[in-house]
């Protein structure tokens, strides 16, 4: 595939592809960082599952973020060749292979791993010792179904029961090759909640909770030096709990929003930055229109609920509608267009859910004033 080079129109790029509004990019950015600083309550530790690239989170972090968490320990050695130096693993860490190469990175950054079993914390343990380091970790809190949340039956993934928790740190601090250093959470059921008041009721009784916990454990001897919870819908809401300081907010998908992200009250305020150009390739029937992306290229879930196919929207162009993605291409219904669609025309399209959609693609085309400023490799994609 040839790809094209800065300089490059927006329009004369070979479709599909996915674009980076830089403008939009920066302004989200300093929106997020703008509302975070000098907060008490919360800092900024922006989530990377979405974008997966180390310059971004420089920008973030030159923003203000105190560092950043992701999921993948492949991504973390990744960011940490790239200059990033504190980083936080929010998933476990489990196999021997994993574990040595977490003890390798612990020696070049500030790496913390979560935890959630003994049995795993052991083993990191005697790896580390063997190693002749200590790694950091976080006990993570389960908060799929919490008895006062207000959150009905649900799975949130991983985690220690609140009521386990303190004898469960009781237990790691045992441990002589890890060092504890607090608690982190997701709660992924907020992001389910679009009325903002709701949300922040739900979340503030999730809250109550963790600062009881947290007296408790430090009240038994034991310092929590570090909170992380929270994400890009509790972005303005978890900084103004006073039960708790420096919380960091894991938000991450606010970077390049999505459509669904505005289903969401308080997200409005993060623009789309990215999205994906597509060229109409067929024109079968005067009412239909054919699209040279799909499956493939541009991610068809809802982003709170992974099970609902919904498809992306046409960005700044009304009336095509009636999206019908296949794995190639797609098909829309074009009889209220706002304009002339012709084989050729190229059209950006806003995913339902930008982090998904992010990882289809090799490259990321950085757009300033409808041309190609940047060309990004998007090497994290399929790190894990």
């Amino acid at each position: 595939m040839t790809y094209a080079k800065v300089g490059t129109d927006k329009s004369e790029i070979s479709t599909p592809a996915l674009l980076i509004d830089l403008d939009l990019l920066e302004k989200n950015i300093k929106t997020m960082a703008d509302y975070y600083r000098g907060r008490k309550g919360a800092t900024l530790l922006p989530h990377q599952k979405g974008h997966r690239l180390p310059i971004i989170a420089k920008k973030q972090i030159d923003a203000g973020a105190v560092g950043v968490s992701m999921t993948s320990l492949g991504l973390a050695e990744y960011y940490v060749m790239s200059g990033i130096d504190d980083i936080l693993i929010t998933a476990p860490i489990c196999g021997d292979d994993k574990i040595a190469r977490l003890c390798s990175i612990s020696r070049h950054a500030n790496v913390t791993a979560s935890v959630d079993s003994i049995k795993n914390a052991r083993r990191i343990s005697e790896m580390a010792l063997a190693s002749n380091t200590r790694i950091n970790v976080v006990t993570e809190l389960y908060a799929g179904a919490l008895s006062s949340s207000g959150v009905s039956e649900g799975i949130s993934g991983s985690g220690v029961e609140m009521a386990r928790t303190k004898e469960f740190v009781k237990e790691l601090e045992k441990l002589r090759g890890i060092n504890f250093v607090g608690l982190w959470w997701h709660n992924g059921a907020l992001n389910g909640i679009k009325n903002w008041q709701e949300r922040k009721s739900v979340h503030d009784k999730q809250l109550d909770e963790i600062a009881v916990l947290k007296d408790e454990i430090e009240d038994a001897g034991t310092d929590v030096r570090m909170l992380s919870g929270g994400y890009t819908c509790t972005w303005n809401i978890t900084p103004e709990y006073d039960r708790l300081r420096n919380v960091q907010v894991q938000a991450g998908s606010y970077v390049f929003s999505d459509w669904c992200s505005h289903e969401l009250e308080g997200l409005q305020f993060f623009d789309y930055a990215l999205t994906v150009l597509t060229r109409c390739i067929s024109r079968p029937r005067p009412n239909e229109a054919v699209f040279d992306f799909g499956m493939n290229s541009c991610s068809d879930e809802h982003m709170d609920d992974y099970h609902r196919v919904i498809g992306p929207k046409f960005k700044s162009q009304k009336g095509l509608e009636n999206i019908y993605e296949r794995e190639e291409i797609s098909l829309a219904n074009v009889e209220s267009a706002g304009r002339t669609v012709d084989v050729g025309d190229v059209f950006e399209l806003i995913p339902p859910h930008s982090d998904t959609t992010a990882k289809l693609y090799d490259k990321y085309y950085g757009i300033r004033n409808d041309k190609v400023e940047v060309v990004w490799n998007n090497y994290g994609r399929g790190l894990l």
